[in-house]
């Protein structure tokens, strides 16, 4: 494997420098509407300085979520962002890598519902015998909740923690042996909480699940189930012919694509954060091209940073050092600078399309993988040296995670073009600790007199990816 790295040409970036500088007070309020994208329910009891951003600049947010269309919901001590579907579908990141099993969101889902019958204070094993209740009901599609089994409360008891998180539970005790004693051997309370009613009825509001259901009923109606139902309509359907009757479902369609076109393509760059052409029916690719300057500045009116424009899309790039839309990736670990080494392994061997996809087989990816094991697979943990397929899991899981890799059930890849912007790093191992004669085994020169001729001195360094995961 070439470990040198390399530098891609130069690409123009879209930045608002021939505009007035933003006001203190602008740069704020679009840091505070970034962190609401991040965290889209916040109370003032889990994290009261965002909270009070909020309302502090809620006129400015509420212009940035008009223009996405989203809209901002406050109850009593809660705010919530509410995502509205465009076309019956919402844009939204890739999975985060620790996102939680199906049944502890089931049961996330069953535990609000069971916070509805509360009112004031209430324990862990009251809540575990109302979600009992609720999910043995007949006229429900879903396994029944048993308390009885031991992985059934730990799940519960991870619901519970994702509910705290949101600010929907609230411990009144810290301990968290009374939790851990109750999931493993069913003793004692568990855990005292209070239900924060604000957030629980916003964490389930009615009226954005009812909203989610119609669109999704509404545009299955028109264009076909299979076309709402994943990546979304906009992304995957043909643009339609004409058609001679102005009330048909394909002229509707139609015309709601046509109409919200800008909409999904800020949406798409600001949850993605990368609009790429290829993902674009050719007349919104077309269109997305035209005007890709006007959609940098709007981008950037709404959350800062600049937009970087290349031949497969616009990607949008933070210029701050801490930013909470962003991955800190690559880390030290081994699953990221081994996912990096391979990404760009791959980029070079695979096969890269008109659009800037790289394609692979899944022999060609295994064979990177050997390559890799091969040249640096001692430095590996010794669960990935030893296990290929623990190895490609963990490399695939960390690409998934950073929306840079498809898969498909062959096991073939297919790499996002904004996997260009990065670079493999090079390892540099650390050199064995020289003997003390060897440190005085040659001549001692004096240098006291001029020092022009002495050459500076270079630090090994681990090179740093082609710009910066957004």
């Amino acid at each position: 494997m070439n470990s040198a790295t390399y530098r891609a040409p130069s690409v123009p970036e879209y930045a608002p420098a021939r505009q007035a500088a933003p006001s203190s007070d602008e740069v704020k309020a679009r840091q505070t509407f970034l962190r609401l994208l991040c965290r889209p329910l916040v109370t003032a009891h889990i994290d009261t300085h965002l909270y009070r951003d909020v309302l502090r600049y809620a006129k400015e947010i509420d212009s940035y979520c008009k223009r996405l269309d989203y809209r901002r919901t406050h109850l009593g001590g809660a705010i919530r962002l509410v995502r509205n579907p465009v076309l019956g579908a919402v844009t939204a990141p890739p999975r985060p890598l620790d996102l939680p099993p199906k049944r502890v969101l089931t049961l996330t889902a069953l535990l609000a519902a069971a916070c509805e019958e509360v009112e004031g204070g209430v324990t862990l094993v009251k809540l575990s015998e109302l979600v009992a209740e609720i999910s043995s009901s007949g006229e429900r599609r879903l396994t029944p909740y048993d308390p009885d089994l031991l992985a059934e409360r730990r799940a519960l008891v991870k619901a519970a923690t994702l509910l705290e998180f949101w600010g929907v539970l609230r411990k009144r005790t810290t301990l968290v042996t009374d939790v851990q004693e109750w999931a493993d051997a069913r003793t004692g309370i568990g855990a005292g909480y209070d239900v924060d009613r604000d957030a629980l009825l916003l964490f389930v509001t009615p009226d954005t699940i009812a909203l989610a259901a119609h669109h999704q009923a509404q545009f299955a109606q028109l264009r076909g189930p299979h076309l709402v139902d994943g990546a979304g309509p906009a992304a995957s359907s043909p643009t339609p012919g004409p058609s001679a009757d102005d009330d048909s479902p394909d002229a509707i369609w139609e015309s709601q694509r046509q109409a919200s076109r800008v909409v999904r393509h800020l949406r798409t760059l600001v949850e993605t954060p990368a609009l790429l052409y290829a993902d674009l029916p050719s007349d919104e690719a077309e269109l997305a091209r035209g005007q890709r300057g006007l959609r940098a500045a709007d981008l950037i009116g709404l959350i800062g940073g600049s937009v970087e424009a290349r031949a497969e899309g616009l990607v949008w790039i933070s210029r701050e050092d801490e930013c909470p839309a962003t991955v800190l990736w690559p880390t030290a670990r081994t699953e990221s600078w081994a996912a990096l080494m391979v990404a760009d392994k791959a980029g070079r061997d695979g096969r890269r399309d008109d659009e800037g996809f790289v394609h692979l087989a899944s022999g060609e990816v295994r064979e990177v993988l050997e390559d890799l094991t091969e040249w640096k697979g001692h430095l590996f943990r010794v669960d990935l040296r030893n296990d290929p397929a623990e190895l490609r899991s963990a490399v695939e899981d960390t690409l998934r995670w950073l929306g840079l890799l498809r898969t498909e059930a062959d096991g073939s890849w297919h790499l996002s073009p904004v996997t260009g912007r990065y670079r493999d790093p090079e390892l540099i191992e650390p050199a064995p600790e020289p003997d003390q004669a060897a440190l005085f085994s040659g001549p001692i020169i004096d240098y006291t007199g001029d020092k022009a001729g002495l050459s500076d001195r270079a630090t090994p360094t681990v090179a740093e990816p082609f710009g910066r995961h957004t």
